[in-house]
């Protein structure tokens, strides 16, 4: 009997957490965090364990501007600041997504450079010209220059 009591008792546990509302927001590096407390940007994902359409939430403050009016701002400015928020994001993104196209792109130039047994440039009328050792070597450092510098953490 105490086990079937004690077993009842965890299983029931977690249940208020369960229950709890749940907010989605991506902090400055792009990563994406789950949180039982709105934050600034935070958008509404889950809501007392019934799925409700995505909303975003400015801030506590933000979100009893909207409901009382008494921070002292209105709800069209708070809705132009949850867009010009959501912007930024989709411009973070963005600029993410290409500075890790141009750092695929270099680490693939330079693999090939130092996978390659000769390297050759096109010439003008199409022709391969084929570097000397000391200056493939010299393109070898060169596109690993670019690719450290395309890879780089951004500031």
């Amino acid at each position: 009997m105490r086990r079937a009591t004690a077993i009842a008792i965890l299983i029931w546990l977690p249940l208020p957490a369960a229950l709890a509302d749940v907010f989605k927001s991506v902090d400055a590096q792009g990563h994406v965090q789950y949180s039982d407390t709105p934050t600034p940007g935070a958008q509404l994902v889950r809501m007392n364990s019934q799925r409700v359409p995505i909303q975003s939430t400015a801030s506590p403050a933000a979100t009893s501007t909207r409901t009382s009016g008494a921070v002292g701002q209105s709800g069209d400015q708070v809705h132009q600041q949850l867009e010009q928020e959501a912007a930024a994001r989709e411009v973070q993104n963005q600029v993410a997504q290409t500075r890790a196209d141009q750092c695929k792109e270099a680490t693939d130039i330079y693999n090939q450079s130092v996978q390659a047994r000769r390297i050759y440039t096109t010439g003008a009328d199409g022709a391969r010209e084929y570097l000397s050792d000391d200056e493939a070597a010299k393109a070898r450092v060169a596109h690993k220059l670019e690719m450290d510098a395309a890879c780089k953490a951004a500031p």
